[in-house]
């Protein structure tokens, strides 16, 4: 893959991928090595954009009529998807196109939501605006700013690097229009997405550092990369032992062994890092539908495919219903404490992500706010780790005496609920 910053197909790809829809059909059609029916692959973008593992046939069929009239001869025509016929059924198939060959792009497609941020809205709207080399010139430039800037200086800049001269001998007249679409457009564009705070009275402006798309892996690879990477990374370590952490030559990367994570998508991918490490045993408490993804669903699969136990309990029927069948192999419970012995009964306990009983993982989300840009997670591992043993003690005996009661009590039985 080409991990070209700019190419002459980035505007072009911004402005494809600007739509939910689109990314989740050639997310799709790039993880298949075959073709596929139109009606199944609307099905799956429909599976994508509601963002569970089951959808009904009225929102299979929204999204089938609108890949038919909008999207699909949109991509057709912009060279990224055949449409084929096969024993008298249409099928859509990815075409061979520069702009797949751009890494990127194809990040994105791999996780079409767009990274730490999981609102579609958001990020179609920041990939809108970014098509604008500009307005991406204005974030490199910020991104190595440690205040705010004036507009007239931003504007200075920009012209002479476009010209490819020196500041001092850009005219009066060559930066005022610069400055003109800068207050009346580029700026207000990126402040509307949140990556810059543009100040109107005092005309000055900074780059939004705490903006989530910031953590997106896809745009890490993008034309603004380089904005990234003077950012802070998404993962804070912290110690494990405050004391040891404290000693003479003792450093973070040394004592760390747990670590904070914020934002929806680096959490999940938190989650599938644990399932596809798992050798004996997965636990995982979901508390509700919104915390549970197909993504999750196929990680787990592959790990009960490799012999590993899985657990999974949950208080929504919803939730233990898609897993049972999804999962077979599962044995799904329904909690009457959570983790910490609190009975669970009108109380938004989080999820608990516990492999082998040396890896884990808490998740809380806001619920007094947006679920989509409030998740956040702490996660530790090894058996030392005392996060681990915490989780762990309270766990342990719980699966220790789900399993042997599952066991005695198998034929014929639901399965007990110990937890």
């Amino acid at each position: 893959m080409s991990s070209c910053q700019s190419t002459p197909w980035t505007t072009t790809a911004f402005d494809i991928l600007a739509d939910a829809n689109r990314r989740y059909l050639l997310s799709t059609l790039y993880k298949r090595t075959e073709s596929l029916p139109l009606e199944a692959a609307a099905t799956e973008v429909a599976v994508q954009k509601h963002d569970s593992p089951v959808v009904t046939d009225e929102q299979a069929r929204t999204a089938h009529i609108e890949l038919v009239h909008c999207h699909v001869p949109r991509l057709v025509e912009a060279g990224l998807v055949r449409e084929l016929t096969e024993g008298g059924t249409e099928q859509l198939a990815l075409a061979d196109h520069p702009i797949l060959d751009i890494e990127w792009v194809t990040r994105l497609l791999e996780k079409p939501t767009g990274g730490s941020t999981a609102d579609e809205e958001l990020v179609d709207r920041t990939l809108d605006v970014v098509q604008s080399e500009q307005r991406r010139r204005v974030c490199q430039f910020l991104a190595k700013q440690d205040q705010r800037v004036p507009v007239a200086d931003l504007a200075v800049t920009l012209v002479a690097r476009t010209q490819e001269t020196r500041l001092v001998d850009v005219e009066r007249d060559d930066w005022q229009p610069m400055e003109t679409a800068l207050v009346h457009n580029h700026l207000p564009a990126l402040a509307d997405v949140g990556l810059v705070n543009f100040d109107r009275s005092s005309e000055t402006v900074a780059l939004a550092t705490d903006a989530p798309q910031w953590r997106s892996e896809w745009l890490a690879t993008s034309p603004l990369g380089t904005v990234t990477e003077t950012l802070e990374p998404t993962r804070k370590p912290f110690a494990d032992d405050a004391d040891e952490a404290t000693q003479p030559g003792a450093s973070a990367s040394a004592t760390a062994k747990c670590w904070t994570i914020d934002g929806r998508e680096p959490v999940l991918e938190r989650s599938d890092e644990l399932a596809d490490s798992a050798d004996d045993e997965l636990f995982v408490s979901i508390p509700d539908p919104s915390m549970l993804q197909q993504e999750c669903l196929d990680h787990w699969q592959d790990a009960a495919e490799r012999g590993v136990d899985i657990y999974v309990g949950s208080r929504s029927r919803d939730v233990r219903d898609i897993v049972r069948s999804v999962i077979p192999q599962a044995t799904v419970c329904e909690p009457q404490f959570d983790w910490l012995n609190f009975p669970v009964d009108g109380i938004h306990h989080g999820c608990v992500v516990l492999a082998d009983r040396e890896q884990v993982m808490l998740v809380t989300v806001d619920d007094e706010a947006d679920r989509t840009a409030t998740m956040s997670a702490v996660t530790g591992e090894g058996p030392d780790n005392a996060l681990g043993r915490l989780v762990r003690n309270h766990v342990g005996p719980r699966l220790d005496r789900l399993e042997s009661r599952s066991v005695e009590d198998w034929e014929g039985q639901t399965t007990p609920f110990p937890m």
